[in-house]
């Protein structure tokens, strides 16, 4: 067992390695959005991944497909939102806010019409792995917004 071991290991690194190198460069892709948005993407889908597999491993592959249908509209949200709420606004208060309703507006929106579009098409749907899903893509952005208080912002006025 070990000398099979030995043998893929070498393997196994160069793989994780390539992986690392990949989510790196989708990282760079989102340069639009702000590092903590970014930041709370990348754990949406790699913890929605690992998630997904797991449930695929243990139920089915319908339910590891409903979970990831589940994270993906929140991080589909996320990344159309957050451009609207991050838009420039000259230190007026209104247009913050304005703004910031904006973007939550949309999000949702968007959230709710992928979620029907996945009840409407998707038929071997499980609804308990989409909700889990839905839950842990929540839990994780609540998370990132917690810890916004830690950022240390620039003031570049």
């Amino acid at each position: 067992m070990k000398q099979i071991h030995r043998k893929f290991h070498p393997l196994y690194k160069r793989q994780v390695k390539t992986l690392m190198n990949k989510l790196e460069d989708v990282t760079k892709k989102l340069d639009f959005l702000p590092l903590i948005y970014k930041k709370m993407i990348v754990r949406q889908v790699i913890f929605g991944c690992a998630a997904a597999v797991l449930l695929g491993l243990m139920f089915s592959i319908h339910t590891g497909a409903s979970l990831l249908a589940g994270v993906m509209p929140v991080v589909l949200g996320v990344l159309v939102a957050s451009p609207i709420a991050n838009k420039k606004n000259k230190g007026n208060p209104k247009s913050i806010v304005i703004n910031a309703l904006k973007a939550e507006a949309v999000k949702v929106f968007l959230i709710l019409a992928v979620m029907w579009l996945e009840f409407k098409f998707y038929t071997e749907l499980v609804p308990i792995a989409l909700v889990l899903g839905l839950v842990m893509a929540a839990l994780i952005s609540g998370i990132a917004i917690s810890h916004i208080d830690n950022i240390k912002i620039d003031n570049k006025e």
